[in-house]
């Protein structure tokens, strides 16, 4: 059982609680650290038996009990986080966005790999049978070559936080591109799981509804083994989420969170899959205690992990600069 540290106890740190409190034997959330010790915070962690530590995280961190650290945190905090962590020889599951720049998520991936621990970045909808079905159609070629993907995943997250002035949401330099950080970065990092790295975007946002805040954005991209690709994001509108991939020999479209609909180039009839319900949180927390103990030490690719961090980076430039930009080691405009 991986004896676990959580970091940032707001509504998606309970959140990932919940999801293993009594309900798994491989992790369990036995210690808390958050910005305050509220009454809230006290009476929630005696609630789920978690011991509520007091002090800075690098000394917090050292306790010699824990076994690896979740990062329920603001992206700001990550890189810095995870290096300590790494340092201190303890396995990090960090929630998204890992990082908005190229440079600091290198910085934390080479300081994971010196110490030898596990870096888990926390892309829930990975574990999804929908998106666990479509990866498996594209690695097989099922869809034949792939040419380009399409993918839309908003919400009313801005609707439903508008009035709280602390929450990291409503910062634009903790949440820029509108909802790219909270919803649209799970639609990069699967579109980067399909089709590998993205090489170069063009990013656009406005504000309809929120005034001060982008509260919609649009990307049109480009892959580094040449497909195309589409993205929108907003936080300001009715839950949907949905993923097209155009293969030369059929598409499989997402249509909503259970369902699967594959068209056959030569068939006139799609076939229709349905998927059950699954705990999607607890997946993933019991997916990084099983490669702490096989050792496995990235649960996604390393580079993909840098190329969505690239990827935002370069379309939070795009936007400033009103160009495409290509993503290299050196993030430029085309």
């Amino acid at each position: 059982m991986i004896k676990a540290l959580i970091v940032g106890l707001g509504w998606w740190g309970q959140t990932l609680v919940n999801s293993v409190h009594k309900k798994s034997e491989k992790i369990n959330i036995c210690y808390g650290l958050t910005r305050t010790s509220s009454v809230a915070a006290n009476d929630y962690t005696k609630s789920r038996n978690i011991e509520l530590l007091d002090g800075i995280y690098e000394d917090v961190v050292q306790q010699g009990d824990i076994d690896a650290v979740i990062l329920a945190t603001p992206h700001s905090q990550h890189s810095q986080q995870v290096k300590i962590a790494a340092k201190y020889g303890k396995h990090v599951a960090c929630e998204k966005p890992f990082t908005l720049k190229r440079s600091e998520a290198i910085e934390a991936i080479e300081e994971v790999e010196k110490n030898n621990v596990t870096l888990s970045i926390l892309y829930n909808r990975r574990f999804n049978p929908v998106v666990k079905e479509i990866q498996k159609l594209v690695k097989t070629g099922a869809l034949g070559t792939i040419i380009h993907i399409e993918s839309n995943f908003s919400g009313d997250t801005a609707l439903k936080v508008k009035t709280d002035k602390t929450s990291w949401r409503q910062d634009p330099n903790e949440s820029p591109l509108g909802s790219m950080t909270s919803r649209g970065l799970h639609v990069v990092d699967t579109l980067v799981s399909l089709c590998g790295e993205i090489d170069n975007v063009f990013a656009t946002t406005g504000s309809r509804v929120l005034g001060d805040l982008d509260d919609m954005t649009s990307c049109l991209i480009k892959f580094r083994d040449g497909m195309t690709g589409y993205l929108g994001t907003s936080n300001v509108t009715s839950p949907f989420w949905w993923i097209k991939v155009y293969g030369s020999e059929a598409t499989a479209e997402m249509r909503d969170y259970n369902t699967l609909i594959i068209h056959s180039r030569n068939k006139l009839t799609p076939k229709t899959l349905t998927f059950n319900n699954i705990d999607v949180e607890k997946s993933e927390l019991e997916s990084f205690a099983d490669n702490i103990k096989n050792g496995v030490k990235f649960s996604i690719p390393k580079n993909e992990i840098i190329n969505v961090s690239s990827f935002l980076e370069a379309a939070i430039l795009s936007c400033r600069s009103k160009t495409q930009i290509v993503i290299d080691n050196n993030i430029r405009e085309l």
